[in-house]
């Protein structure tokens, strides 16, 4: 039986109360068997959480599969004693090399968001907030995924403001992940991952779920539980952990950013406050205004509710500007200052602010000025092993070619420490935006017309439509009734149909009916703003068959339009027919076969050509005709060679008849 790698480590005088990292695994049978010597990390707000945790263990074949999807809890023992806890799940292992005696395992620890990065879905959401759609897809993680409820839960309380009841919303080829950033990128909302319990009494207390922070503003930062964090040199006989370095770094930013997009409803592009200064000072050489720093945006179109207000979504209108304008500003502001530390604080956690004391610099400061919002943290902590012990430790790493911050066993650098990226916590936060690339390719694609049941063309007032788009599936619709995928008009959010000729009251009209297959694209390539671009023929729905004749190739010298009565077999045509030698033009009604025939009339084509049926023109029709002219009516067999004559000329036929006259005063 192999050893019980705790009994050897405490042999060698390394109980666990003299170990200042201690781990512990959901799958109880890999505690007995992993000892944790090093952890190294990064920790970010709006990321998350990624660590490698370096361990021992006597057992050369402990199935990687063991280890993947296990929730771990790792406890670092603090300057004051305390055990600070760090959690996850492991989503990665890998086996080292192995001596005989010992082999070496890497566990790559992420919090429970890491899960959405391996979901990748296509799906639409109407009349829906971003907080709406946190809460349907957090719900559905958790009643999907054991290990994601187990390992996570949702805190909204960091949000204080109301946000818009989008029309449309669309996730395509995006992992979950990536979709909700981007939702929460565009409302200016940080996401950070917490832990529920960040202090245990014991290192075999139970692992709780760790929990997801949504913020938008700065007051929901709570503060470290130390509060206070001394500068000061670092040393092995140092009882407290301590700063040891602080760099400040100041970088040129935008200094203005201006915001403008088109607003259908009022047929004018708006543009909100206009170009909006930076009220921070980037420079103490120039103001922001003669630096001319300015980014401006030309964003996609504003979404349109209903226009009768049914959908009850958020109005568009400047407020929508005006706080993509203010995130802009708040982002950059925040980026041209920022602070690295170096620390040995153990306790040290992302989202947490606490105040700087006995610096030089920071202590000429008072109030927020000595505050500090800790928004990225780089760390490591190792085992304190034996000299030989640590030398075979070595060995192992070298030849697994792994890289860490493993100390040689004469070197006396720090077993532990952290770097830590910090603002000013009075300097608002908000994760970057970027309209033009946080967002998925838009590329043109498929979708069925669809509406109301028993109507055959759903519209509203401006000709929009809805539609069906061809990826949604059922069961990602359930939380809202289906809509989405009902196949009926709760399937979208009103959208556009462009037309070859758009006026005030006149234009051209072809307006998609229910069943058709149209083709979307995106304003501005913008995923939640699809307009119909057109029709295509397929399969059964083969192209336009005039006289309901034929098939192409066959017809490919007709062209035209032919529609369909609505709920009916009739229709109505206008064709031209370029046939070398059999060229002509029918306006037609089926109704009666009423037809207005011009040209070089021919029989319905089914082929190349058909047997002609004259010259000239006909009018014609199974019912009855009617020719009125309320000033006259001229029907003449004179004929005018091209056409070159006035309309009403009647000078031969008056010749003609006067001609007669006199011929019979004559007799």
């Amino acid at each position: 039986m192999l050893s019980h790698i705790h009994r050897i480590l405490e042999d060698l005088g390394i109980s666990s109360q003299k170990r200042v990292l201690h781990v512990q695994f959901s799958n109880p049978s890999l505690n007995t068997q992993v000892f944790l010597q090093s952890i190294e990390g990064q920790h970010q707000l709006n990321e998350g959480l990624t660590a490698d945790l370096f361990c021992l263990s006597t057992n050369a074949h402990i199935s990687l599969k063991q280890f993947i999807g296990c929730q771990v809890a790792v406890d670092q023992v603090t300057d004051q004693g305390q055990l600070f806890r760090t959690t996850g799940i492991i989503t990665e292992a890998s086996q080292g090399q192995s001596d005989g005696s010992l082999t070496l395992y890497k566990l790559r620890l992420q919090d429970p968001t890491a899960l959405w990065h391996k979901r990748r879905n296509s799906r639409v959401f109407m009349n829906k907030s971003v907080r709406d759609i946190t809460k349907i897809l957090f719900t559905e993680w958790q009643n999907k995924s054991p290990l994601f409820a187990s390992g996570l839960t949702l805190d909204l309380k960091g949000l204080t403001e109301d946000y818009d009841v989008r029309p449309f919303i669309m996730q395509t080829n995006e992992t979950d992940y990536e979709f909700l950033t981007r939702l929460w990128r565009s409302e200016g909302i940080n996401w950070l991952v917490d832990e529920a319990q960040l202090w245990v009494a014991d290192s075999s207390d139970e692992i709780q779920p760790q929990k997801l922070r949504l913020i938008d503003n700065n007051e929901s930062y709570l503060a470290l539980d130390r509060r206070n964090i001394r500068y000061h040199r670092s040393s092995a006989v140092e009882q407290q952990d301590s700063m040891t370095s602080l760099v400040p770094t100041r970088s040129l930013q935008p200094t203005a950013v201006h915001v403008q997009r088109w607003q259908a409803d009022a047929l004018s592009q708006e543009e909100g406050m206009g170009s909006v200064q930076s009220k921070h000072s980037h420079s103490a050489n120039q103001d922001n205004a003669s630096l001319s720093l300015e980014h401006a945006w030309h964003v996609s179109p504003a979404w349109m509710q209903d226009l009768n207000g049914e959908d009850q979504a958020t109005a568009s209108g400047h407020q929508q500007l005006e706080k993509l304008n203010q995130n802009l500003s708040d982002y950059y502001a925040s980026q041209s200052k920022y602070f690295h530390a170096q620390t040995t604080v153990r306790d040290a956690q992302v989202g947490y602010w606490f105040e700087l004391n006995e610096h030089p610099e920071i202590d000429t400061h008072s109030g927020s000025d000595k505050e500090f919002l800790i928004i990225g943290k780089s760390f490591y902590l190792q085992n304190n092993l034996p000299k030989d012990l640590q030398q075979q430790i070595n060995q192992l790493f070298s030849q697994s070619q792994w890289q860490n911050n493993q100390s040689g066993p004469n070197d006396q650098t720090e077993r532990q420490g952290n770097e830590l990226i910090l603002s000013r916590r009075n300097i608002k936060t908000v994760p970057e935006y970027h309209p033009l690339e946080h967002r998925p390719a838009a590329y043109p694609q498929r979708a069925r017309v669809v509406g109301l049941e028993g109507e055959s063309i759903h519209v509203d007032q401006w000709g929009r439509i809805k539609v069906r788009f061809l990826f949604t599936r059922a069961d990602d619709h359930s939380h809202d009734g289906g809509a989405g995928s009902n196949d009926n008009d709760t399937d979208s959010a009103w959208v556009d149909v462009l037309t070859p000729w758009a006026g005030e009251g006149y234009g051209a009209r072809f307006l998609p009916r229910v069943g058709e297959i149209v083709v979307i694209d995106f304003f501005d390539g913008n995923i939640d703003r699809p307009f119909v671009v057109g029709r295509i023929h397929e399969a059964e729905r083969h192209p336009t068959q005039f006289d309901q004749k034929g098939q192409l190739p066959d017809t490919k010298k007709l062209s035209g339009i032919r529609s369909e009565e609505v709920d009916g077999k009739g229709f109505n045509q206008l064709r031209f027919d370029d046939t070398t030698g059999q060229i002509s033009t029918q306006l037609q009604s089926s109704h009666a076969a009423s037809q207005l025939n011009l040209g070089n009339l021919s029989h319905p084509k089914d082929k190349p050509e058909s047997e002609g049926r004259g010259e000239g023109f006909e009018i014609r029709t199974d019912q009855w005709g009617a020719v009125r002219a309320g000033s006259g009516l001229l029907v003449s067999t004179h004929k005018q060679d091209q056409a070159q004559g006035v309309h009403l000329d009647a000078n031969e036929a008056k010749q003609q008849i006067e001609g007669g006259l006199n011929n019979a005063k004559a007799l």
